[in-house]
């Protein structure tokens, strides 16, 4: 026999065991479809301890507290029922939220997070607690370790409706604090106020250290999926959901270390907020040495807790104070309490069926009738003798293929990742076929930036795999012939990269921070430059700046993250010896993210291709062609842009330039100024647009770093 344990009491040490070797996530990470939200929600059927129909539709069951258990010690002879003719399906991770997270209600269609929102990554713990606090829908991807500190609220940070948190890698860390979802607490409210927190999608995160909950879901919070992430050594909870909370999935996640894990309910008084809510879908996750409240609950319409591992815990589920919990296809290896009705409180109910229990002291307890899943949501259950492997090979980070968030489903047509550039820069011309960068020469990899502007001054050809932070200063030279891309979550900060009298350069795979003057400067006549899939953002001038007789340049799938002055083409008023006949370039499939101007800024180049890019939130102006340019402005998708085209007026202290416009989608913004005739892309190269209409889901899906 176990010995029994203390529950709910102070926690005990940690010990600090980490995940075996997990898969990693695939470099370009997919954007799901969107969850097929449940219709409304039909009556709710009684489930009982006998096995669940297959239609939905049954009529409601009497409760049963038999129990198709092993005997604690005994191996079991085959795996215990639950429904019939079980497929060992869940070891695929789900595209989009399952269980009571995609059910409709409440006026949310299920849980899409931060789809059709922008997609950023987070480095830093200011970049991070900016983001989820804003208001609107984001994809928040989130690279390396961040600190999140105590401060004056005990280091829990708000979270607001509609967000994507998402870790790349298997590494992505919230470390020292916790995420609040929901809005301050008030006893006297019992019902969903207004502006209660909703949409949120919390995936691929490794949440350690906290000093209070490491995430809290509270005051009529909904419509939150909480998905393949690993939990350990909280102060208090690992997930708490609380305070009329209500529709929220709890999956393959790896909780560990930890003592207090899950807590559904607040306390004993919360029943005026409660009673009627808390509806929680806890499956595949592992609860690893795990002590206590796997869950813990309260007053919930309906806890389903199915096909968990637990390992090694003081008690699983504790149902109380009336709620409803059905535990289904579980695994339970010596628990001391697998499950329990008399807990601390008045009475709970809980219905088990196919379960199996090794080595457990007692067995679960079981009491009334609880309310069948099926109602609210389909689901599949796996075979309870199948969970041991299923839930560790696939709980927590790094164990999905599908992990970003659920932006706006993208066609196959998006994958961009080209083995070649497209436009100006894969003309022949100029005594260069194309633009191949450092193919046929070494393959040299740069961790820091002595390495790197070594890299970047040799002569000849070299590919140069960038990794981590490269910190440099104003902007260094790019001898020709060179592929400069990034691994990982790579960045180059402080500086920026110059091209004089070069050519045949390619950049991919970037994130470019704070450059000290220009991120990207092309300029002196250098050729055939492709800068594709890369972030920019704080530069304090120009994030690419083409300028002073550059030529068959392509800017392609980048990120414009809040920049300021995004892309000048054509340094002066004063350059017309220098650039007419030149500065030929296409911008595609860009992602000018709420930059302020210049996307781009154009004089004397002609054609100037924009196509496919999405326009979001530009204060000054869209494209501004002045002093004679040609440009084309086709196929683009304009949101919240009051000025998308300038040309006829010119712009500053510039002379008017040539513009035209088509196939452009403009919402809520101004109406764009055309101005003459522009030479058609089509006499240089073939190319194909998408249409506008989609432009923002694809280009969302595709464009900035680890899209390649």
């Amino acid at each position: 026999m176990l010995a029994t344990r203390n529950t709910d009491g102070p926690p005990r040490p940690g010990r600090r065991r980490r995940l075996l070797a997990a898969a990693g996530l695939a470099a370009a990470l997919v954007a799901p479809a969107s969850p097929a939200g449940a219709a409304p929600q039909p009556a709710p059927q009684t489930a009982s301890g006998t096995a669940p129909q297959a239609a939905p539709s049954t009529a409601s069951q009497a409760a049963s507290g038999g129990a198709s258990q092993a005997a604690p010690g005994n191996a079991p002879a085959a795996a215990a029922t639950g429904t019939a003719s079980q497929a060992a399906s869940g070891t695929a991770p789900a595209a989009a939220a399952d269980g009571f997270a995609s059910v409709s209600a409440l006026g949310q269609n299920g849980t899409t997070g931060g789809a059709g929102g922008p997609v950023v990554t987070v480095t830093t713990t200011a970049q991070l607690l900016d983001h989820i606090a804003r208001p609107g829908p984001y994809v928040i991807q989130v690279a390396g370790t961040i600190t999140l500190p105590t401060g004056a609220n005990d280091g829990m940070w708000n979270v607001a409706s509609d967000k994507t948190i998402v870790g790349l890698g298997d590494d992505a860390t919230l470390s020292g604090g916790g995420l609040n979802i929901g809005v301050p607490v008030d006893d006297d409210v019992t019902s969903p106020p207004a502006n209660a927190v909703h949409n949120i999608i919390i995936r691929n995160l490794h949440l350690t250290g906290a000093t209070d909950d490491l995430i809290n879901v509270q005051m009529f919070s909904h419509h939150i999926w909480i998905d393949h992430n690993e939990f350990s050594n909280g102060d208090d909870g690992a997930v708490d959901i609380k305070r009329g909370s209500d529709f929220v999935t709890v999956s393959w996640n790896h909780f560990h270390d930890h003592d207090k894990t899950l807590l559904l309910g607040h306390d004993e008084d919360a029943g005026p907020q409660d009673i009627g809510r808390l509806r929680v879908t806890y499956h595949h996750n592992f609860f690893d040495r795990s002590d206590q409240r796997n869950p813990r609950v309260r007053f919930s319409a309906l806890a389903h807790v199915y096909n968990n591992h637990y390992n090694d815990n003081s008690y699983g589920v504790a149902s109380t104070y009336d709620a409803a919990v059905l535990m289904e296809n579980n695994y339970f290896y010596s628990v001391n309490n697998p499950g329990r009705v008399d807990f601390s409180g008045d009475l709970g109910r809980i219905v088990e069926r196919g379960n199996i229990l090794i080595a457990c002291n007692h067995p679960i307890e079981t009491r009334g009738t609880v309310p069948d899943p099926r109602g609210y949501y389909p689901y599949t259950l796996d075979p309870a003798a199948s969970v041991p492997t299923i839930v560790p090979a696939g709980a927590g980070p790094g164990k999905a293929t599908a992990l970003a968030a659920p932006a706006l489903a993208a066609p196959a047509a998006v994958a961009p990742a080209a083995a070649g550039p497209d436009g100006f820069a894969a003309v022949a011309a100029l005594g260069q076929n194309g633009t191949t960068g450092g193919a046929g020469g070494p393959t040299v990899t740069a961790t820091n930036a002595a390495d790197f502007l070594e890299h970047i001054d040799t002569v000849g050809p070299l590919v140069i795999q960038v990794t981590g932070r490269i910190a440099i200063t104003s902007k260094q030279g790019v001898r020709p012939n060179k592929t400069i891309v990034g691994f990982g979550n790579a960045e180059i900060t402080g500086g920026g990269l110059d091209f004089y009298r070069s050519y045949n350069v390619i950049v991919r795979n970037i994130n470019f921070t704070n450059a000290e003057d220009d991120a990207i400067n092309v300029g002196q006549n250098s050729h055939h430059i492709w800068i594709d899939h890369n972030r920019f953002s704080g530069a304090v001038d120009g994030s690419v700046d083409i300028v002073r007789g550059a030529d068959y340049v392509t800017v392609s799938w980048n990120h414009f993250d809040h920049a300021d002055k995004s892309m000048l083409i054509g340094h002066s008023d004063g350059s017309a010896s220098t650039d007419v006949g030149r500065l030929k370039v296409s911008i595609h499939h860009n992602f000018f993210d709420n930059s302020r101007q210049r996307h781009p800024r154009v004089r004397f180049g002609e054609p100037v291709h924009v196509y496919n890019n999405y326009f979001l939130g530009n204060a000054l102006y869209g494209v501004a062609s002045t002093e004679n340019a040609g440009v084309l402005v086709e196929g683009n998708y304009f949101r919240d842009v009051p000025h998308p085209m300038w040309s006829a007026s010119g712009y500053a202290d510039s002379g008017p330039g040539r513009a035209v416009q088509r196939h452009n989608v403009y919402v809520n913004s101004g109406a764009p100024e055309t101005n003459g005739t522009v030479v058609e892309p089509r006499t240089y190269y073939p190319y194909t647009l998408d249409p506008a209409a989609d432009v923002p889901a694809l280009v969302v899906a595709g464009a900035g770093t680890g899209r390649i």
